[in-house]
């Protein structure tokens, strides 16, 4: 998971919502992260966890799927990118490392989601496997709240 492929980054920008967006039954990876995300996660009615500063990469396999990578500071999202892998050259500037990284399928993805799935439930069901730094995957059952 953490393998040595360079990765172009693409910035998704925030979109304009007032309020937190709903997670529908179409809901896929690609529309989550790229459309939903950091508003679900920045206007969640839940207290911040101010201490949260990470980097987590998410890499969801099969239809729809795709890598993309979160930045949480202060317990709000302040960056997210899609991996793309590298045509040419990107500068370290752009590339966000991250401390975990998680891969899963789409459905699995997708139930943690519409919370038919706890992360841990999909750990222990050997759906989702976890690399890097353990501890900030073991905040992801908190950290699902806000997703």
């Amino acid at each position: 998971m953490n393998d040595n492929t360079m990765y172009q980054t693409i910035d998704i920008k925030p979109g304009n919502f007032k309020e937190r967006p709903d997670i529908t039954n179409e809901i896929t990876p690609e529309k989550y992260f790229e459309q939903l995300i950091i508003a679900r996660v920045n206007l969640c009615p839940l207290p911040k966890i101010e201490s949260l500063n990470t980097v987590i990469r998410f890499d969801i396999d099969g239809d729809k799927g795709g890598s993309w990578t979160i930045a949480v500071e202060c317990g709000l999202l302040r960056r997210v990118v899609r991996n793309c892998p590298d045509t040419g050259s990107s500068s370290d500037e752009t590339v966000l490392r991250p401390v975990s990284t998680f891969r899963m399928d789409t459905e699995t993805f997708t139930s943690i989601l519409k919370r038919e799935f706890t992360p841990q439930k999909a750990f222990f069901k050997r759906k989702v496997r976890i690399a890097g730094d353990i501890m900030i995957a073991l905040k992801m059952n908190v950290l699902v709240n806000y997703l």
